[in-house]
């Protein structure tokens, strides 16, 4: 009779005329655990012969397990377990979505601020430079050369308007850029009835201030308004630019190489990784594990071979040596019984 321990699935040949009684029990060699044979019983009208043996399932006695070894069925009872695969997955996964909204994060958070700040340096560098070129001119009253002036600032790229104010509030010199995106019907009422110097009440300057800069919204655009006092006189210059312009910066910056190419080198290092980890880890443990299965059905001469990283190979190497010392005892128990 052949018998078949469950935790450790090593085979005993029990001789059936030995057993007295109905069951008996011994202890496996292997893993030291209680096994309980049963005699089969014979079929009615049959006598029952020593020499047929058939495998038997062993049962276990309510025996407890060694220290530190878990049995069978404590084993199975926890599944198999996710596969490394998916492990590593959530891993990149967890990993590339947290990089990715760090780097969003700092990146949303620092560009709106760099480019305020370039916004507000570049409007007060424009009108400084219409500043000085008008400063002169006004001083002597030559108005044609003030209005030029102007009107050359205003019709710079990037540019929304460029005005003068004297001291009595009124616009001396103003022109809007038909190219910065006014509504029309705005530019045609300005074109009939001059410069509208309601705008440029808005951003006013206080008695003593000598520059200021707020956003206004005029003819249908945004624009960033920048006040300058001019010396000498209680005039003003202002100069406009588009805030559509900076957030045209901003999406350019977006969709830029700097924000896809970190992207993609992140991700292409993560699929090498794990195109990397598959081939020295995943791979051969799954031939590993077919390799193992095979030979617990009986194929003792299938030669356990390993690849990838060291430990699977020293893995291979071990299970070798053990498939090595299962098939030596398997013959030398067949060669004791003939």
């Amino acid at each position: 009779m052949l018998v078949i321990c469950e935790d450790c699935a090593k085979k005993y040949h029990i001789d059936e005329s030995r057993i007295k009684g109905q069951r008996a029990k011994f202890a496996c060699k292997a893993c030291g655990h209680i096994i309980v044979v049963e005699k089969p019983e014979p079929p009615s009208g049959s006598v029952q012969t020593p020499a047929a043996e058939a495998p038997v399932a062993a049962k276990t006695a309510a025996a407890p397990a060694p220290p530190g070894r878990k049995t069978a069925a404590e084993t199975a009872a926890k599944g198999r377990g996710r596969p490394l695969a998916v492990h590593l997955l959530l891993l990149l996964t967890f990993s590339f979505l947290a990089a990715g909204g760090s780097f969003l994060y700092f990146y949303f958070r620092s560009i709106p601020a760099l480019l305020a700040e370039e916004g507000e340096l570049r409007s007060l560098a424009l009108a400084l430079t219409l500043k000085e070129s008008v400063k002169t001119p006004l001083l002597r009253k030559d108005y044609l050369l003030v209005n030029q002036e102007t009107e050359r600032a205003a019709l710079l790229p990037g540019m929304a308007y460029a005005a003068v104010v004297n001291e009595k509030g009124a616009a001396v010199a103003g022109f809007f850029n038909p190219q910065a995106g006014f509504d029309s019907r705005f530019l045609q009422r300005v074109q009939d009835k001059g410069f509208p110097v309601d705008v440029l009440a808005q951003n006013g300057l206080k008695a003593g201030a000598k520059e200021g800069s707020i956003r206004l919204s005029v003819g249908g655009l945004t624009v960033h308004d920048r006040v300058l006092a001019l010396s000498g006189s209680d005039g003003e210059v202002h100069i406009g630019i588009p805030a559509a312009e900076a957030e045209q910066v901003l999406r350019q910056a977006l969709l830029s190489p700097l924000f896809f190419v970190p992207a993609g080198l992140a991700l292409l290092a993560a699929l090498l990784l794990a195109a990397l980890l598959n081939s020295l880890v995943i791979r051969p443990a799954r031939v590993l594990t077919n390799t193992a299965n095979r030979i617990s059905l009986g194929e003792l001469d299938l030669a356990i071979t390993a690849e990838g990283c060291r430990e699977m190979r020293d893995l291979g190497t071990a299970l070798e040596r053990m498939r090595h010392s299962v098939r030596i005892a398997v013959e030398r128990l067949t060669a004791k019984r003939q």
